[in-house]
């Protein structure tokens, strides 16, 4: 797909780290799954991955969790 940032470059496969930031907890997930512009390296999490961290920062933040870093796992968390 065409980049929406740059609008010149085309996007690729790729990981990328997503950092979420919501009342007072920090998730940072690493090794994303994403569509990565090659030419700015503006990064796209697809719909089903965005839902999959939201809940697991929803789950995080009712823990009581300040800050906690992973690494993403397709399915680990049931939404």
């Amino acid at each position: 797909m065409k980049c929406v940032v740059c609008k010149s470059g085309e996007t690729r496969p790729g990981t990328t780290t997503v950092t979420f930031e919501r009342e007072g907890l920090t998730l940072v997930m690493k090794e994303v799954p994403a569509e990565i512009c090659a030419n700015c390296g503006e990064d796209y999490v697809d719909e089903t991955v965005a839902r999959e961290i939201m809940a697991l920062a929803e789950k995080m933040s009712q823990s009581g969790a300040q800050v906690d870093v992973r690494r993403y796992v397709p399915g680990s968390v049931t939404c």
